[in-house]
């Protein structure tokens, strides 16, 4: 069973959240997915910022359990900019 990398871009609700509590709130609802691997925070554009997590998870699970619950984590618009299978480590 192989593993794939997939790329999840979170936008935040709402300009005055705590970026960094937001992070730790994605990176543990995406934790019931897969590994979060890494996360970085970007400026967007006018004070907005953009999440990039990474996550590794096994490839026969696919992304749509993933894609399912998106909607039901009320703080980030989470949509997934990328998946790609992982190289072997």
């Amino acid at each position: 069973m192989g593993k794939v990398v997939i790329k999840i871009k979170a936008l935040p609700k709402d300009t005055a959240v705590d970026i960094d509590r937001l992070v730790s709130d994605i990176k543990q609802f995406l934790s019931k997915y897969g590994s979060v691997y890494k996360s970085d925070v970007q400026p967007l554009a006018f004070g907005l910022t953009v999440i990039m997590i990474t996550l590794v998870a096994d490839e026969d699970e696919g992304t749509s359990k993933l894609e399912d619950a998106f909607p039901s984590f009320k703080d980030a618009s989470l949509n997934i900019s990328e998946v790609s299978r992982a190289p072997d480590f």
